[in-house]
């Protein structure tokens, strides 16, 4: 089986056999998001479909974790889709879970029916940029939906029985709109009440500065590494989740964190409050080891 390059899966999906359903990213206008500007969006036929599923059941048959590439596959046909789903449960009889990307115009545009239809075929966790909670800034990155359109998608996904698993990226909002993002994305969040939920944080590089003068445009700013905590600290202490694994340990973040909401809240504040003290070096990653 040949990919094509590059192939991108969440962090969690680290040891899951991935089959490319589509090319690309149907929506690919995210100002902030490179990942998929070199392929242009397409459904891959479904006789290469099928001959990669066959292939590796011959050479995977005991696979367990299925991911399913690329940006967002909830953008197919739903017989097609429903299609490819049967032939994995076909051809992996020990298979526990398929997951993929969801992006929020697709997740609106398919019916509750629809997505009851393919949780029953094995698919699982549904990972879902949110990024931002406030209205504003969703419109100037071009998320192509509103932060009750996004709530409204991730909740008919819980109700089919998926689970959800959400990104925040901080610093999204700038200098000036660093306490709006935050408190915005906060309440989002609780309206959906997710099953995992990370935090991510913008970097850009060398295109910090296109990003900031003519993406962005206006007064905008990047925030530094301590106003990434501030930020951080004033999201999570206005998150009310049921059940929710959360987690910073993504490389682009400088400080790693992990546990369950709403049990581990307090310690999760804690240690952002000693991140922003005086004795904070060796709780935060260095600048060297971000992204790696």
């Amino acid at each position: 089986m040949d990919y094509d390059m590059p192939l991108y899966r969440p962090p969690s999906e680290g040891r899951s056999l991935i089959f490319q359903i589509t090319l690309g990213c149907s929506w690919n206008r995210c100002l902030f998001c490179a990942m998929y500007k070199t392929k242009r969006y397409k459904v891959r036929p479904w006789e290469e479909i099928e001959k990669d599923i066959i292939e590796m059941a011959w050479l995977q048959p005991h696979a367990r974790k299925i991911f399913l590439a690329d940006g967002d596959v909830l953008s197919v046909d739903t017989e097609f889709l429903i299609r490819v789903l049967d032939l994995i449960n076909e051809k992996f009889p020990q298979l526990e879970r398929i997951s993929s990307y969801a992006g929020p115009t697709n997740l609106m545009a398919k019916s509750l029916d629809e997505l009851r239809a393919f949780h029953e075929r094995g698919l699982d966790i549904l990972y879902l940029g949110i990024e931002t909670g406030n209205d504003e800034l969703l419109k100037k990155i071009c998320k192509g939906a509103t932060g009750s359109e996004i709530i409204d998608g991730c909740r008919k996904a819980i109700d089919a029985g998926l689970r959800m698993s959400t990104i925040i990226l901080l610093g999204l909002g700038g200098v000036e709109g660093s306490y709006a993002h935050a408190k915005d994305s906060a309440r989002v969040v609780n309206a959906i009440d997710p099953q995992f939920l990370a935090c991510l944080t913008l970097m850009l590089g060398p295109y910090a500065e296109i990003y900031e003068k003519k993406l962005m445009g206006g007064n905008f700013k990047m925030i530094d590494k301590k106003q990434t905590l501030v930020e951080l600290r004033w999201f999570v202490e206005d998150l009310d989740l049921s059940n929710c694994r959360f987690g910073t340990e993504h490389a682009s973040n400088y400080l790693p964190l992990n546990g369950d909401l709403p049990g581990d809240k307090e310690k999760i504040l804690n240690l952002i409050d000693k991140a922003l003290g005086n004795d904070h070096s060796r709780l935060l990653r260095p600048e060297w080891a971000r992204g790696l």
